[in-house]
């Protein structure tokens, strides 16, 4: 059992290094099973030098219609996109027939392999019939497709892997998260409630009990919503909304504050909760508080067809030391770390850091 888990661990590698290396095996181990192949159809020796030539373009197809199979097949097959899957499919069909072209020159430059010359005879391309034609057909499955099946076996048991090896890293995170969120509720508790009994003694005065009002809301949200796996990107914004509220009275007119939500929609579209928080938080913390002179946040959230998209950019003070707390804090680090759990492969984190401002741009596939 130790065997099996230490070869899908070295399979399921983490670097680059690693992917072309294990890939790069995978296909030279292929040209191998082709070339022996090719030498008992061809009758040559082993080895022989028509059977290496035909093996190594076999090989080609092979490795373009995996690459486009598991890259653009499988993305087709995931988003049900089946009328372009056929239609892929049928390309690579017809294009893989092209592969017993070279048979016709093999069979003229190596004239005493007569098995060749039979092959060629049997198996050809004179017109566009030809290439719907059963022999043909029988060809490209014999080799192509039995090459491919193989390969993309292997594709898909690591992508099996990989996603419930994910699963297990989440399920041992929540348990984590809900330890610590079990220790912890007392505190929201206790304050929730004293909230709601201040929020009674300032209802004379107006701006007091709307900064209570939201920041209710806000504690309200982070207690009963942040433990849940998704939430609709709509709640999520609308607890945006009420902290950036929060920060546009406390700052008042020292700090100009721009904000957009755009295309919020589709109660369908879901997210992750408190997830894109860190970042306002960060702007407001690291670049406004530090700021003496007027400084200025703009934030932008749109919602288009499959793609959310969320942008912060916030001024910073003209001097500021070196501090890793700025861009690479706590708070930061725990995004990404959520970010490759949950959106494995369906994310784009950009930091840009100048002189003068911080931007974040995130753009999320939210489709599922």
């Amino acid at each position: 059992m130790k065997n099996n888990s230490a070869i899908s661990e070295y399979l399921i590698y983490p670097d680059q290094k690693k992917r072309i290396l294990v890939h790069s095996a995978a296909w030279v181990l292929m040209f191998l099973i082709c070339s022996l192949f090719v030498t008992f159809l061809f009758r040559t020796n082993t080895f022989a030098l028509p059977s290496l030539v035909y093996a190594f373009i076999t090989v080609l197809f092979i490795i373009f219609n995996h690459y486009t199979l598991s890259y653009l097949g499988l993305k087709l097959i995931k988003n049900k996109r089946w009328i372009f899957f056929t239609g892929l499919l049928i390309l690579l069909y017809l294009l893989s027939v092209l592969t017993v072209i070279p048979l016709g020159f093999l069979g003229k430059s190596f004239p005493q392999y007569s098995m060749i010359r039979l092959q060629s005879e049997k198996f050809y391309i004179r017109s566009l019939a030809d290439f719907l034609s059963l022999n043909n057909f029988i060809w490209v499955f014999t080799i192509i497709v039995f090459g491919n099946l193989l390969s993309l076996s292997l594709k898909l048991f690591k992508n099996n892997y990989e996603s419930h090896k994910r699963y297990a890293l989440l399920q041992k995170q929540n348990a984590e998260l809900e330890l610590s969120f079990l220790r912890a509720q007392i505190h929201p508790h206790f304050l929730f409630n004293t909230l709601n009994n201040v929020y009674g003694l300032v209802m004379d005065n107006e701006k007091a009990a709307q900064v209570v009002l939201k920041l209710s809301d806000l504690l309200r949200f982070s207690l009963y919503e942040s433990n849940r796996g998704f939430i609709p990107l709509k709640r999520e914004v609308e607890f945006l909304s009420d902290y950036i509220s929060l920060e546009q009275i406390r700052h008042s007119s020292r700090v100009s504050i721009q904000y957009c939500f755009s295309g919020i929609q589709d109660e369908e579209v879901k997210i992750a909760p408190l997830l894109l928080i860190n970042f306002i938080e960060n702007a407001f913390k690291h670049g406004i508080n530090a700021t003496r002179h007027r400084a200025w946040v703009r934030i932008r959230l749109t919602q288009d067809k499959d793609t959310t998209e969320f942008t912060v950019e916030n001024s910073k003070p003209a001097k500021l030391e070196a501090s890793s707390d700025f861009n690479e804090g706590i708070g930061l680090e725990n995004v990404k770390r959520r970010l490759a759990l949950q959106y494995p492969g369906k994310h784009r984190l950009k930091i840009k850091d100048t002189t003068d401002s911080f931007l974040v741009i995130l753009t999320l596939q939210t489709n599922e």
